[in-house]
């Protein structure tokens, strides 16, 4: 499954919160987020089904293996969004 950006701020939003609090629900994701239950409850599903996130018994969210990149990652996602390097330079 391709992850487009979307999903990313759904994953960053669940470790960003798991860094909070020991316990993550989709709930949490959405109250965050600003979603509705509905929305939430698609995209976790998305992105379970994709491999990107675990739900374990009690509801709770966590990052799967795969995902593991995001947590040496903590600087970059705190801080704000730049375009891409190529996209500054000048067209030839």
């Amino acid at each position: 499954m391709e992850l487009h950006e979307s999903g990313e701020m759904y994953l960053e939003t669940i470790l960003i919160l798991s860094e909070k609090k020991s316990f993550v629900r989709a709930i949490d994701v959405g109250e965050h987020l600003g979603y509705s239950k509905p929305s939430v409850s698609r995209a976790i599903g998305l992105l379970r089904n994709g491999g990107f996130v675990e739900v374990g018994d009690g509801g709770g969210l966590s990052l799967t293996k795969a995902q593991s990149w995001q947590r040496g990652r903590r600087k970059d996602l705190r801080a704000p969004h730049l375009p891409h390097k190529d996209a500054c330079e000048p067209r030839r």
